[in-house]
């Protein structure tokens, strides 16, 4: 007769003398539920182990005994205390648990965190061991002989009370950090809810010493400590929103985040520690075991700590990008026109710096020299455009993505229709804006780059645009070049620069960076108090804007050296320089060129806007929606009501409503104030 796996596994037990984890290993590998199974709730071959115990004593009394070799005096306390926690650091705990992922640790003999790493070592355990039947657990601790051993009891109260202690002190000694206690300035007081759980903490720990029996939820220092930690989640959200008054580094968020966790560790063991009225006591030694294997398992996910860590900051990076977006999505015809000058003005700009390109190509350099100067060239020309208050099209997506996620965000209490409706008109509105502002860059970018082009042949004569001619044509074609790719690397780069902009920001508030420049003493030295507000002012409302729009700069003027670098066709296509070098193309062509060539280059231009705002726009959303807890499926109504507003109301995706009556201000409804 053949033997199940599961009695295979049994009878190694059963013969083994020592205490290695590795024939348990081997048995949870067998238990362990595939994804079909998991997907439908169920660990069958766990109830095929507990009555395969059931039926066979001899095989019953061998894991027993093997069982109690393996966790006798095994301490357990490290696993609640640390295991699965974030560090204070953000970038040395990634590291830490992508290392583990590669490399898993092997903490010390004799530990349960030594004994869960070697046995439950894939993420997914955590879920199907909590998932696992009670009631079969309590039946498979009575076939182990571990339920009502009261030295074992003793020990595990020991063990609890340790790890409850350090939790509490721990908690008590980071709520006095400096940067914590800034983050509360209402709580700066040794009457905050943190010192007051510490010594809750103490006062319970003593009790349960002294009476061990005193176990009860109903008990007085339980119920007192959990009120306590309601209290201190309350001034951790308290913190969190504090965020958009005072700034978030990565740092704090760290050390908020790892306060959250700690208090719903300290929650978690004490429930273990607690007795309920009414419920089997052994069925606290199945809480405690299903609460290990979840915080081992837990030590080692990267893409959950990644969204912990990250969705506070992102929030406030976007939330201060949003701010910004709402200068470029228009409302009224004034504001649309308004916004058409502006774009001019961008294409002017860039047109110059089309031509500026185009001679720097000359020099003799290095290539180094060449990624420096072409980032100069594209930054001054990005920052001269925002001081100037002009508008470059592609720079919006990254502005207004997070205006939508916050009106999408804000209207969560609306009924389902009349909120994505809203957010149709508003989307409208943010189409008909970047529609305005591309072909306010467009139609001047071409024409400014050929009265320049014509300007420099007059002065220095036709070879400069002559030689680049075929190049700067060829570029622009959709097909038979990389300009599509190499829109969507601009796009990445649009996005990376509005994370800059409210990175900036969010540590501009953080820094109190304006106030320091008006109480700077080397200052008050040289200039008056006006215009040390006045430089205050203009550091707070135009820092994340120089700083982001230099480094966008960066960006574009390097990847090509970075791809050169590599041997890898890197570039940047973006619409507006498009327009200028199609411009510039055509004069060193004496415009001999025939009609396919032109409409294939319009059809690249067109493409490359699209592409830029598309991967740009996408990326920021998605970060948006992210940062505000919004899942990604609720894009799909939006994505309907948008289309069906689009068919109701097509001009308004590209012209204002007529007039300032109740049309536009209907439709400046759903933005965020």
């Amino acid at each position: 007769m053949t033997r199940s796996p599961l009695r295979i596994c049994l009878e190694e037990i059963a013969k083994y003398d020592g205490e290695g984890p590795e024939p348990l290993a081997r048995l949870v590998q067998v238990v362990r539920p595939t994804a079909a199974e998991w997907r439908e709730r169920r660990v069958p071959r766990f109830d095929a182990l507990v009555t395969l115990l059931e039926n066979d004593p001899v095989l019953c009394a061998g894991m027993s005994a093997y069982v109690r070799r393996l966790t006798k005096g095994m301490t357990f306390h490290r696993t609640l205390t640390d295991a699965g926690l974030p560090s204070g650091a953000f970038w040395p705990e990634l590291r830490r648990r992508i290392g583990f992922k590669l490399l898993p640790p092997q903490p010390e003999e004799h530990t349960s965190d030594h004994l869960l790493v070697n046995v439950f070592y894939k993420e997914r355990d955590a879920d199907w061991v909590s998932g696992l039947n009670e009631g079969r657990c309590v039946r498979l601790l009575y076939l182990l002989g571990l339920a009502g051993d009261d030295e074992n009891e003793r020990y595990t109260v020991k063990e609890l009370l340790f790890a409850v202690q350090v939790l509490g002190l721990r908690l008590a000694g980071k709520a006095f950090d400096a940067d914590v206690l800034r983050m509360l300035p209402e709580m700066e007081r040794f009457d905050n809810p943190f010192y007051a759980l510490a010594d809750a903490v103490d006062d319970q720990i003593d009790t349960l010493r002294e009476a061990p029996d005193q176990r009860s939820k109903d008990s007085t220092h339980h119920v007192r400590t959990m009120s306590l930690l309601t209290e201190c989640r309350s001034a951790i959200s308290v913190a969190f929103g504090n965020a958009a008054r005072l700034g978030m580094t990565m740092s704090i968020n760290q050390q908020l985040m790892r306060m959250e966790r700690m208090l719903d560790r300290l929650e978690v063991v004490l429930d273990i520690l607690a007795i309920d009225p009414g419920r089997e006591a052994v069925s606290k030694r199945v809480q405690l075991f299903k609460a290990l294997v979840g915080f081992s398992a837990g030590s080692t996910r990267v893409v959950g700590f990644l969204n912990a860590s990250t969705h506070v900051v992102a929030r406030e990076i976007t939330q201060h990008t949003g701010r910004t977006g709402e200068h470029y999505i228009t409302s009224t015809s004034s504001e649309y026109h308004h916004m058409l000058r502006t774009a001019l003005g961008g294409g002017a700009l860039v047109a110059l710096a089309c031509v500026i390109k185009a001679w720097m190509g000359t020099l003799e350099g290095s290539l180094f020299g060449h990624a420096m100067l072409y980032s100069l060239n594209y930054a001054w020309v990005f920052i001269g455009i925002y001081l100037l208050h002009l508008t470059l099209a592609t720079k919006q997506p990254a502005m207004t993505a997070a205006t939508i996620a916050a009106t999408l965000d804000e209207g969560r209490g609306q009924p389902g229709e009349e909120r994505y409706n809203a957010l149709a008109r508003l989307i409208a509105r943010v189409w008909r804006s970047q529609f305005i502002a591309f072909v306010g860059n467009v139609f001047m970018a071409f024409p400014v780059a050929v009265a320049l082009a014509y300007g420099w042949n007059a002065l220095f004569g036709p070879e400069l645009f002559a030689h680049k001619s075929a190049k700067l044509i060829h570029e622009l074609h959709p097909v038979r070049s990389l300009a599509i790719p190499h829109a969507a690397i601009a796009g990445i780069f649009l996005f990376i620069s509005g994370l800059i902009a409210g990175s900036v920001s969010n540590w501009s508030v953080h820094g109190r960076i304006p106030q320091r420049l008006r109480e700077h003493p080397v200052l008050k030295v040289w200039l008056g108090p006006e215009k040390r507000e006045r430089l205050a002012r203009f550091f707070e409302r135009n820092a994340g804007g120089i700083i982001s729009n230099f480094w966008f700069g960066v960006f574009m003027g390097s990847v090509g050296m970075v791809g050169t670098f590599f041997g890898l066709p890197l570039d940047i296509r973006h619409i507006t320089f498009a327009a200028g070098n199609l411009g510039l193309g055509m004069v060193g062509a004496h415009w001999s060129v025939d009609i396919w060539t032109i409409l294939w280059s319009v059809l690249g231009i067109g493409l490359i806007g699209f592409v830029n705002f598309a991967v740009s726009f996408g990326l920021s959303l998605s970060l948006a929606l992210r940062s505000r807890g919004i899942a990604l499926i609720e894009l799909a109504p939006i994505v309907s009501a948008v289309r069906v507003h689009f068919r109701k109301e097509p001009a308004s995706f590209f012209f204002p409503p007529l007039g300032r009556g109740s049309g536009a201000v209907a439709e400046g409804e759903g933005l965020p104030q």
